[in-house]
């Protein structure tokens, strides 16, 4: 293909940024429209696992991210009172804490500061029509602009509404069984560099973890057998969340006590997304939009990281898009299969033990992990497990 061709990617968060590095490298001009106002600096903290560190490591990226790294110390289980169950330090098996421990928000302004000034960044923009006539895509933009692209890539998260313009018959949702939330609340005194879990009843799991400076994130997840609960308003989904918190404890009275004065606050329901066909034509969907495996798996953002890694590449050496697109869904495929289906309904439930004497048990359980032999052997295991998700995806060089 031919260099200087003009790339539209919807989607300004981790996905697009990154395949907008690639493209620019290999000769394109991309467009990069972002619904909201500004860049959004809200979300979770990410983990870049396996594969992904591979892609921030040739973006020359890592000194950038280790600046912003959270400094998470590892992960404690405590009781509904507060009192130690376990402790997972950094590097322990089953802990959530990963080499890489970055706020979101940072990470995608470091992705942002590094594509500012070769990409074409359109914030309030989105996409209101598409058409693909005369060997390109027109766009109609909301401003009622009308412009022509090589191709339309897709990276505007688990609902995207770019996606059901093009591929809604293709596009599925797997429900695992529980409904999420996530925000961020005002650091306390007593809040330190440890991530700090507790299991509720009735299938309630709270952790708090490290943020930037003055803030401590939440994540809360409950059960829920139908994905029912919808909501015209934040008040209404913050009423539902309160429900969900009430008699699990300190930390989530804590939380309930906040929740009046939480501005980036996301609630809605495990999924995974599913879409048969990532691409139609010149139109190809990449990250959350294609396959996002929820937020609980921490695989996403390696996801998007190969993701927009080999689309980018593919596109550069492929003789014609539809080449170029079935090849970057026939070597990303596996790889998003196997982080799907390693989180799923049933380890979903054992991770949200209902009753007192479930939880009972799941403390013993977490107890016995912690243990110092118990690590020493699971770590071995791990080790090789580690570095068997590192290398589980084989990079195409592009070079």
């Amino acid at each position: 293909m031919k260099a200087r061709k003009k790339i539209l990617i919807c989607g300004a968060g981790i996905a697009g940024p990154v395949c907008a590095y690639w493209l620019h490298q290999y000769g394109y001009e991309v467009v990069v429209a972002e619904r909201a106002r500004t860049l959004r600096d809200g979300g979770q903290n990410v983990d870049i696992k396996g594969a992904g560190q591979q892609v921030i490591r040739m973006m020359r990226l890592v000194e950038r991210i280790e600046a912003k790294n959270t400094l998470e110390q590892g992960q404690k289980y405590v009781d509904a009172a507060g009192k130690l169950v376990a402790a997972f330090p950094k590097g322990a098996f089953a802990t959530l804490t990963n080499d890489f421990e970055i706020m979101r928000g940072d990470f995608a302004q470091i992705l942002f500061e590094a594509t500012a000034q070769t990409c074409d960044y359109r914030f309030e923009t989105f996409v209101k029509d598409l058409e693909e006539k005369n060997g390109s895509m027109s766009v109609t933009f909301n401003n009622d602009s009308v412009e022509e692209f090589e191709f339309v890539i897709c990276a505007e998260g688990i609902s995207s509404a770019t996606r059901n313009m093009i591929l809604p018959s293709e596009t599925s949702f797997r429900y695992l069984g529980a409904y999420m939330s996530f925000f961020k609340i005002s650091k306390r005194p007593e809040d330190d560099q440890w991530a700090y879990s507790v299991n509720g009843v009735d299938g309630t799991f709270i952790t708090l973890r490290p943020g930037n400076e003055g803030e401590t994130t939440v994540l809360v997840t409950f059960l829920r057998k139908k994905h029912d609960i919808t909501w015209d308003n934040q008040d209404d989904a913050k009423k539902m969340l309160r429900d969900a918190l009430k008699g699990r404890g300190t930390i989530a009275d804590r939380i309930s006590m906040e929740l009046e004065t939480v501005r980036d606050f996301y609630f809605g329901p495990m999924s995974q997304v599913k879409v048969s066909r990532w691409s139609h034509g010149r139109f190809v969907l990449l990250g959350d939009a294609a396959y996002c495996p929820t937020a609980f798996t921490g695989e996403g953002t390696a996801l998007a990281l190969v993701g927009a890694y080999v689309l980018a590449g593919e596109i550069k050496r492929g003789a014609h898009y539809a080449e170029a697109f079935n090849m970057y869904e026939a070597l990303v495929r596996p790889y998003v299969h196997a982080s799907q289906n390693r989180m799923n309904p049933v380890l979903v439930r054992l991770i949200h033990p209902r009753s007192r004497i479930a939880i009972s048990l799941t403390h013993m359980v977490q107890k016995i992990l912690a243990s110092h032999h118990v690590q020493k052997r699971l770590r071995l295991g791990a080790e090789k497990r580690e570095k068997k998700i590192t290398e589980d995806f084989v990079f195409p060089n592009y070079a």
